[in-house]
């Protein structure tokens, strides 16, 4: 399993250019339709230029979160996985 960093939680409209082939792609291959202010989590695969994107909006828990990122056989590093778990109860509460 390959660890992966968070590189941010972004919408749609803030997307780095350079991230939005990959945030495209797997809305495509999730059958995700982006919804203006949704957030995206966006994890680069260690030691590679390969980027996850996560879209939160579609997740109730982190354990979820972990599902999504094992079907790519990555796993979140310790400093982002209390990150993203922050943004996920966060997302819950509002």
């Amino acid at each position: 399993m390959y660890q992966a960093h968070l590189v941010g939680v972004y919408t749609p409209e803030e997307i780095p250019e350079e991230l939005e082939g990959f945030v495209r792609y797997q809305a495509a291959l999730d059958g995700h339709q982006m919804k203006a202010g949704e957030r995206i989590a966006v994890l680069n695969v260690t030691g590679t230029s390969s980027y996850v994107p996560v879209f939160l909006a579609d997740l109730s828990s982190y354990e979820e979160l972990e599902s999504k990122l094992s079907r790519h056989e990555v796993q979140a590093d310790q400093v982002s996985k209390v990150s993203l778990q922050r943004v996920l109860q966060e997302l819950v509460r509002n």
